[in-house]
């Protein structure tokens, strides 16, 4: 009876490392996703900021360095835009104004430290050349990569919603 008991003992000593051992691994991956959810999160705020300030060097940087391909709330076709100034402000007026808010922001991990797709809606407003709306409302999803150690936009299409205006041609 007690060489019985010693096996079960060692027996159920053994489970209790096992699970000790998945459950560490579970937190451990869980804790990773969580990471890049709110690295991912951050990246969006931090791009919006940048161009409603104005400051194109840090709203590139938040690019993926091979350009990005974009499909705008204007109806626009697919289009490749290079990361650089000179491209993204293309065309615009100095008295632009941007006031772009994300809001509920939900984060899909595709493959961890990856690839990862961002989805939210960004409402505010803005003067762009000329033209003012301050009914900006817009659902978004963008594609974001890692490069270099962080999280960049590869890929963004943005969809007006239901009585909202998306940006001008």
């Amino acid at each position: 009876f007690h060489i019985l008991l010693i096996m079960y003992n060692y027996k159920e000593s053994k489970m209790k490392n096992v699970c000790i051992i998945v459950s560490a691994l579970i937190i451990t991956v869980s804790q990773l996703i969580a990471n890049d959810e709110a690295e991912v999160t951050e990246i969006v705020n931090k791009h919006w900021e940048y161009q409603n300030n104005k400051n194109w060097k840090k709203f590139v940087g938040t690019l993926y360095s091979g350009g990005t391909m974009n499909g705008d709330s204007n109806g626009s076709f697919w289009y490749m835009q290079e990361s650089t100034v000179a491209a993204v402000t293309e065309g615009q007026a100095s008295n632009n104004k941007f006031n772009f808010k994300p809001r509920y922001i939900e984060i899909d991990i595709l493959e961890k430290g990856r690839v990862a797709v961002a989805y939210y809606y960004l409402v505010g407003s803005y003067t762009i050349n000329g033209q003012e709306k301050s009914d900006y409302r817009t659902r978004v999803s963008q594609i974001f990569v890692k490069e270099k150690g962080g999280w960049k936009i590869k890929s963004g299409h943005f969809t007006p919603l239901y009585s909202g205006s998306g940006i001008p041609n």
